[in-house]
């Protein structure tokens, strides 16, 4: 044996006192911690959630910039005046025609999004779903973002999505294939009335 060296038979081993064992606590199932109607009553917690942020003058800031941006594209489709056609209600602000349309026929991925914003602000719901459904859509959330970032430029809270609970991926595919559908419908409708 080296020098220095312990070998396990040389310890002594000191009894170790018997610990006692903490009681097991019963698990409820989260419909018990938190019923259905409370705040909390998914396991993950609410889905969205309104909190106060760390930094409340820069999102003011933000909040301002979003409220200014959806009011003036809000009050931009009010003055326009949508266009029968589906498309080119653009053509007002001195923009040329499209030139996908123009050229071949079949309305671009974007053709009537103008047309559906302006016939939002005016009510005509059913025009704008005909005009581009996904401009009728994005022209919703407009609107929502108006009195919500009001809320936030005079409260300081925030919005949150709980991303825990709806994959932001999921979330970015279904716009994508919303999109897509739109397009889709577009240019099924563009070719059934003018083919």
């Amino acid at each position: 044996m080296l020098k220095g060296m312990i070998e396990p038979q040389d310890l002594e081993v000191a009894a170790a006192p018997p610990t006692a064992r903490p009681a097991a606590r019963a698990v409820r199932p989260a419909s018990a911690r938190h019923p259905p109607g409370s705040p909390l009553g998914h396991p993950l917690g609410p889905l969205i959630c309104r909190v106060r942020h760390s930094k409340p003058v820069q999102v003011r800031v933000q909040a301002a910039l979003v409220l200014a941006g959806c009011t003036v594209l809000l009050g931009l489709a009010a003055w326009l005046r949508p266009d029968g056609h589906g498309v080119g209600t653009h053509q007002q602000l001195g923009l040329p025609p499209c030139s996908l349309v123009q050229y071949s026929g079949i309305p671009c991925p974007t053709c009537g999004m103008t047309t559906a914003f302006a016939c939002t602000v005016r009510g005509r719901w059913l025009a704008a779903v005909l005009a581009q459904p996904f401009g009728f859509a994005t022209a919703l959330v407009a609107i929502l973002c108006v009195p919500l970032s009001l809320a936030v430029l005079i409260s300081g809270k925030v919005w949150r999505i709980n991303w825990y609970r709806i994959s932001p991926n999921r979330v970015a595919v279904g716009v994508l294939v919303f999109f897509a559908l739109a397009w889709g419908f577009k240019i099924i409708r563009h070719l059934a009335l003018n083919g």
